[in-house]
């Protein structure tokens, strides 16, 4: 061989060895940015647009105007968002080293995704016809969605569980609350029919490959989840406890949100008694003898805290108890909106100096 192609030989070895690294580089993207907002009391959060409008309308009335009066700055703002002027948050983004929000930029719901360092963690994986915006999200974040070993769910609502099954037949493997198992497993109405109820014959029924009880811990390679039972909602509704990077960290599924935003419960089988003892679990959580006040808070759905996660949970735990003593007095009321509920209470913050 001589000089001139012992030399060529080197430079093809070379590129051989180095393509899968640059293809990879290549096919690698960062994810986006989130947009953190303040709100009226100091609090960093990512917001929905809708949480966006309403901190806005708080902090521009006056003490004695209506909320009604803030319509023109909800319709406003809402404008800027439809045409792109007012730009949010956009999916994936990171919200700690190795846990990440998947989701659609036009929707509210929540999906999580955790590096476990052993293959990742997938929670609330939702829609069926979001998969596709699921996957290449995750190859967003440079990861392969064979790495997904894992697919838990908060609770068996159909916008939580549908694309179960999709996941199930790539190879994870489904955990469940105990209470939430079957109907996963049979597609029976509590999935749909008092939520989407034209969608109950679109939700196909997954093999539930572990119960999880009350107080479980769940290991996922270097991740540790605490079970925390939460059945008011639905019979096995389960949030999820995680301490990751200095960080007490509350998945929360539907149970508590935002600034007291609290689940759906119009359906026959919700318990608002249950609900209300949920919410004060959550509020005075212990593990280990120890008080536990939680920084994050991951919901199923809307504004994510990225600190003091704790007064959110514990604005839930008000407002429910505002509802059920309400309901137990004969009033008819499921539902109550946390931000004008408390310009309506006269509730005016201060941000923390």
């Amino acid at each position: 061989m001589s000089q001139l192609d012992t030399k060529k030989l080197f430079i093809m070895l070379a590129l051989m060895l180095a393509t899968p690294a640059l293809c990879h580089a290549q096919g690698q993207q960062t994810p986006f940015d989130p947009v953190v907002m303040e709100t009226p009391w100091g609090q960093r959060v990512v917001p929905t647009i809708d949480t966006y409008i309403e901190m806005k309308i708080f902090e521009q009335l006056k003490p004695g105007q209506k909320w009604s009066e803030g319509e023109l700055i909800r319709r406003k703002l809402l404008a800027e968002h439809q045409t792109g002027q007012l730009k949010l948050r956009r999916y994936p983004w990171k919200i700690l080293d190795g846990i990440y929000a998947l989701g659609r930029d036009d929707k509210e719901q929540q999906i999580y995704l955790l590096d476990t360092g052993k293959g990742l963690l997938l929670i609330d994986p939702s829609y069926e016809p979001w998969d596709g915006d699921v996957v290449e999200e995750i190859r967003r974040l440079g990861y392969d969605i064979s790495q997904v070993k894992w697919v838990l769910l908060t609770h068996c609502h159909i916008d939580h569980s549908q694309s179960c099954h999709i996941w199930h037949d790539r190879g994870a493997k489904i955990y469940v609350g105990d209470g939430d198992a079957h109907p996963v497993e049979s597609g029976n109405t509590l999935v749909a029919a008092w939520i989407l109820p034209k969608d109950q014959q679109n939700f196909t029924p997954t093999s539930v490959d572990q119960h999880v009880f009350d107080s479980d811990v769940l290991q996922f390679g270097s991740i540790t989840l605490h079970a925390i039972r939460t059945p008011g909602h639905t019979p096995g509704s389960t949030c999820y406890y995680l301490y990751h990077r200095g960080k007490h960290i509350l998945f929360s599924g539907d149970v508590a949100l935002h600034n007291g935003r609290h689940a759906w419960m119009g359906n026959s089988y919700a318990d608002w008694d249950q609900y209300l003892k949920d919410v004060e679990k959550l509020s005075n959580f212990t593990l280990f003898g120890k008080d536990i006040r939680f920084d994050l808070l991951l919901p199923g759905h809307g504004t994510v805290d990225l600190e003091n996660g704790q007064r959110s949970v514990e604005q839930t735990a008000t407002i429910v108890r505002n509802i059920v003593a309400r309901r137990k007095s004969g009033e008819k009321i499921d539902w109550v909106d946390p931000y004008p509920w408390n310009w309506l209470q006269g509730v005016i913050y201060e941000k923390a100096k």
